[in-house]
């Protein structure tokens, strides 16, 4: 078969795919557009990817197909890191100087709490220490899952984990901050910025093209990360682009939360339902150490408690982004906590794993 037959192949069978998908799309938009819209209404935090996350999530868990439209987890990132970009000011990106010892402290901590959490989560539900390690190390569900595979460990455990993690985390987080009584500074909120089509409708497209390109060539959260550095580039050298409309930065958090809530499929929960209580009692504990972290580092270095406990959640870079968007709060910093701590995450995870195996097979032997 030459090119030109398996590239018109190739384009029928995604063609039925997507015919098969469109009614569960549009139920999915039929439900999770008025929940966003009722969270909006209860005035709720980051209202529009909380109310389609639960409200998919239950229904497709309760045996009514759901699925997310095609390119959705694309289309919310490269809206938000267009709106993010326009954070790094000079002044901004000069203050984040000050941030580099707290960015390495806490991700050496995610590989100590992720090591511990999957010596917790191996006792208390049987599952195999090698498949419980990539199921703890917040380092993306798709990396770890990989890493997993490819050292023969369980795949299958860390899915399940890395989904109820960001889940709880974006429940949690943005209530946490927002009723708890912990003070939100807004200092570093980016500046005003005027909306002009002109400029922000060839940018969204350039975003999308960079963005394909850095995944095809295998960056993690390319089309987040390609607008953002960029963008970021381009406002600090004072080249003026175009702010987000507010309904964009929503129908970001919608992509978000139809993507989230459309991982809960009732037959992969149901065949790993005895695994769920212990990856949330997980979940929680990785969680709850985090924020500590975040609230020592706080204290530890003078910075404000709110920023610090976002950068250090072990979250998904996009959720906990647009949550610091949302609560406007040091925005650059999370950026740039997360997005160290994924780049180190995702090359040093295997490396840590290699080696602490090697050391325990030693320890066996003596």
């Amino acid at each position: 078969m030459n090119l030109g037959a398996r590239t018109i192949a190739d384009l029928r069978r995604r063609g039925a795919d997507l015919r098969r998908r469109v009614p569960a799309i549009l139920t999915a938009l039929v439900v999770g557009i008025p929940a966003g819209y009722f969270c909006h209404w209860l005035n709720l935090p980051i209202p529009w990817m909380i109310g389609p996350m639960i409200a998919v999530a239950s229904l497709n868990l309760l045996g009514v197909p759901m699925d997310s439209p095609p390119y959705a987890r694309q289309m919310g990132q490269v809206l938000l890191g267009s709106g993010l970009a326009l954070y790094f000011t000079p002044p901004v990106v000069a203050a984040l100087a000050a941030y580099w010892m707290p960015i390495v402290l806490s991700t050496l901590s995610t590989f100590l709490i992720g090591a511990l959490g999957a010596v917790i989560l191996s006792r208390v539900s049987g599952v195999e220490t090698r498949s419980t390690f990539f199921a703890s190390i917040p380092g993306g569900a798709m990396a770890m899952a990989n890493l997993a595979h490819h050292y023969g460990a369980q795949i299958a455990p860390v899915a399940v984990a890395h989904s109820l993690r960001v889940s709880i985390l974006v429940l949690v987080i943005p209530f946490a901050l927002t009723y708890g009584g912990i003070p939100l500074e807004t200092g570093d909120y980016r500046p005003t910025v005027p909306l002009d089509v002109g400029v922000l409708v060839p940018w969204l497209l350039a975003g999308f093209v960079l963005g394909e390109i850095s995944e095809r060539l295998h960056m993690h959260n390319g089309y987040l990360l390609t607008p953002i550095f960029f963008g970021a580039a381009f406002t600090m050298s004072d080249v003026q682009l175009s702010a987000v409309p507010e309904w964009m930065t929503q129908f970001a958090q919608l992509m978000f939360g139809l993507v989230l809530g459309a991982r809960y499929e009732r037959a992969f929960f149901a065949r790993y339902k005895l695994f769920i209580p212990f990856a949330l009692l997980n979940s929680f504990f990785v969680l709850a150490a985090s924020m500590v972290v975040g609230v020592a580092l706080a204290w530890a270095f003078q910075l404000p408690i709110a920023t610090m406990i976002i950068s250090t959640s072990p979250g998904g870079m996009a959720e906990m982004a647009i949550t610091a968007q949302a609560l406007q709060i040091g925005v650059p910093a999370v950026i740039a906590f997360h997005l160290t701590r994924v780049v180190v995450v995702n090359l040093g995870t295997q490396h840590i794993y290699a080696t602490g195996t090697r050391l325990l097979a030693r320890r066996g032997r003596a």
